[in-house]
């Protein structure tokens, strides 16, 4: 029957070759496609989770109105406001920064957390000035939860234990100060506190709003100069599976009034972004199946009409309905099959090619962003395999049951 299914095949050579050649085309197109996609993804989620936390507890910002303080004073009866409360709670410190160290101590999901005090400051040197949010943290537990020190460029994380005075810039900070590696500068806190500081460090993401308005120094530095000694304003957790950062954030939220966010609801913009991303994906996917299906219909249907004697001839030699639709659904499978095969060896060989373009992405990766997953190359076979063979279907369908005595008739 392979014999056979081979030799009608070639029997119409112009027309399996340009289905063939469809076949193929579709398959390295969706490899390529998909490998592109699915790398600028992993490469941005990679970022989002690796470089700051799992999860982010932090002092809790609410806008104040009325509700606000309806359980706090006596019913609306009794109070009248002249002018309704608003704006922001000023909450820059955790309530209860000792209960969360247990907590989290105790916890065996947590991997690893460090604490935080962040204060929005203002460097200047000599006539140079920029706004800049200034991080203080705990060194040895900082590299446990984030890898923070592949974004140094020069210097590094230690040199921050070794005096109060040292700070790590943003490298486009630096350039908008005009300070170089071993410069004093100055910081000036929100309550006028003044700081004089030297740089030791240069920090690069790669993202130029974050990289101008970024700087680093220990906990403890940061605590002294903003006269908030033992206070943390936030508190940057690290879990063994990624994949529950949003289920532990919901469960901590119910002992406290801090706010407890994951890294995917702190960046549901990005994933919106995704999600949209793979609606593209799956929609060209969906045209590659027709292309793919409308080929193999085609060139099969113009076979059962060519090749009605032959099948009539089929049938009185002894073949069943039941092997007439196998001849012509194998057919259709070697299409498919070959085409598939061919088609995943020239998407790969593709995305290697286009792996090695220089496009310039910041932050260690300065070449096209492609994934090599195993699913991608799996789920391209599977696709084009069953559209193959759902395109075969109706074509070896219409061939069994097509009777010899008819044929015959017809012929004469």
């Amino acid at each position: 029957m392979l014999y056979l299914a081979f030799k009608q095949l070639a029997a119409r050579p112009q027309q399996t070759l340009l289905t063939f050649l469809a076949i193929l085309i579709g398959t390295a197109g969706y490899i390529v496609l998909s490998s592109f996609m699915l790398g600028f993804q992993e490469y941005l989620i990679d970022r989002l989770v690796n470089n700051d936390s799992h999860v982010r507890i932090s002092a809790r910002d609410e806008i104040i109105n009325e509700a606000t303080f309806r359980d706090v004073f006596f019913e609306r009866t009794f109070v009248h406001w002249v002018r309704p409360p608003g704006g922001r709670t000023d909450a820059s410190r955790l309530t209860n920064v000792q209960a969360w160290y247990e907590r989290l101590e105790s916890n065996p999901q947590v991997e690893a957390f460090a604490p935080q005090l962040v204060r929005q400051v203002i460097f200047t040197n000599r006539n140079n000035t920029g706004a800049a949010t200034l991080v203080g943290f705990d060194v040895p537990q900082q590299i446990k939860v984030t890898n923070i020190e592949k974004f140094i460029t020069v210097g590094n994380l230690s040199e921050l234990t070794r005096s109060d005075a040292n700070v790590i810039l943003g490298d486009a900070l630096m350039q908008r100060l005009g300070a170089q590696v071993g410069d004093s500068v100055n910081v000036i806190g929100p309550n006028r506190s003044l700081l004089p500081a030297r740089i030791v460090g240069v920090y690069s993401s790669g993202t130029r709003q974050i990289d101008q308005s970024r700087a680093f120094a220990s906990l403890r530095a940061v605590q002294t100069f903003s006269g908030s000694i033992g206070e943390v304003s936030d508190i940057v957790v690290r879990l063994h599976d990624v994949e529950k950062a949003a289920e532990m954030a919901l469960y901590w939220r119910q002992f406290t009034t801090d706010k407890v966010e994951s890294w995917d609801q702190a960046n549901e913009g990005f994933l919106s972004m995704f999600q949209m991303q793979n609606i593209m994906r799956n929609s060209i996917t969906f045209v590659i199946v027709l292309i793919v299906a409308f080929g193999i219909y085609n060139i099969l249907n113009m076979v059962v009409n060519h090749k009605k004697r032959d099948i009539a001839i089929l049938r009185s030699m002894g073949y069943s309905r039941q092997s007439v639709a196998k001849l012509f659904l194998l057919q259709g499978s070697l299409l498919g099959l070959l085409g598939a095969l061919l088609g995943l060896a020239i998407g790969y060989i593709a995305c290697t090619r286009l792996q090695l373009i220089e496009i310039g992405v910041p932050g260690g990766r300065n070449h096209l962003l492609l994934s090599f997953s195993g699913w991608i190359y799996l789920r391209g076979f599977l696709i084009t395999l069953s559209a193959s063979l759902l395109a075969s279907w109706l074509p070896a369908r219409v061939a069994s049951r097509l009777a010899p005595i008819e044929i015959i008739r017809g012929e004469t």
